[in-house]
């Protein structure tokens, strides 16, 4: 069976392997990419807008939200992109828009380093090409995750408040993060993401070459419009600042750029309204989202 049908989205067998996937809405098509330590549920406000118009796809990746967890914890970002191809394949999809956040608009831009004939549009949205900001300052909670049997602990004895506590400094409005959608956002820890965490914090889902090698691709594939770019901040992120979506908006040619002044790095959560009428009008049309001058 390739396919099941359950109440907010439908399993997708693809390898073997169960993702579970949100979609809405018919037409062209737009996939949606969550980062860490989120899934599809992030952007489970910005399908309908843009669903008005396009297909939205918004999958879990393998080792997150609902989809199968592979007994090595999560893969690298090179194997995420070549698994979200095939996918992309199993849902008949040959050429898309891709938005990705945090860590998935990394995936989103592997991919289109590999396979730019499928990629339509491109969004980028908080995220980094630096590796010193992925590993942040100071302590934070995934500091003990990266020790034996400590981690391991941790992770076994975390509980939603901490996961709230984690969030809330990325968050320009806490509020938002109501009873309701940090269930929503704890449910991927009670179905064997503590152990993609633990793997996400001991073995770095990419190297800094990496990240050399996408950023290139990123000014190379979109240069001058040739892959429209997109590049949508929450302003106050303190970890991915806007200093760097102006270097992307600035340094490629034709790039669009968005900032959003209320918002923090969990954009898609802050601003989804907003958000996704920004993207369907840079889909419509891309020369009509400002620049940075």
């Amino acid at each position: 069976m390739a396919r099941i049908e359950t109440p907010g989205g439908a399993f997708v067998y693809v390898d073997g392997r169960r993702w579970f996937v949100r979609e809405r809405g018919e037409g062209e098509p737009v996939v949606l990419l969550h980062g860490i330590p989120t899934s599809s549920f992030l952007w489970r406000k910005v399908l309908p807008i843009l669903g008005r118009e396009r297909r939205v796809i918004a999958p879990d990746l393998l080792g997150f939200g609902r989809s199968d967890k592979p007994a090595r914890g999560a893969s690298t970002v090179t194997e995420l992109a070549e698994q979200l191809a095939r996918l992309l394949e199993r849902l008949q999809v040959e050429r898309c828009a891709l938005v990705g956040h945090d860590a998935g608009a990394l995936v989103a831009v592997a991919l289109l380093e590999r396979w730019p004939e499928r990629v339509t549009h491109l969004v980028v949205t908080n995220t980094s090409f630096r590796v010193e900001r992925w590993r942040g300052a100071g302590f934070s909670p995934l500091s003990l995750l990266r020790v034996p049997l400590l981690g391991d602990g941790a992770i076994a004895l975390a509980r939603p408040w901490m996961l709230w506590l984690a969030m809330r400094p990325f968050l320009a409005d806490p509020s938002v993060l109501d009873r309701e959608a940090l269930r929503g956002y704890w449910e991927p820890f009670e179905l064997g993401f503590r152990r993609t965490l633990v793997r996400l914090a001991r073995q770095p889902l990419f190297s800094a070459a990496d990240l050399e090698c996408w950023r290139v691709a990123l000014a190379e594939r979109c240069w001058e419009g040739r892959i429209p770019l997109l590049v949508a901040w929450g302003a106050r992120d303190p970890q991915f600042r806007l200093d760097e979506a102006e270097e992307y908006a600035r340094t490629i040619a034709g790039a669009r750029f968005l900032a959003f002044v209320h918002a923090s790095h969990f954009l898609p959560e802050e601003r989804p309204r907003a958000l996704g009428r920004a993207i369907a009008v840079f889909l419509e049309r891309p020369a009509a989202a400002p620049v940075l001058r």
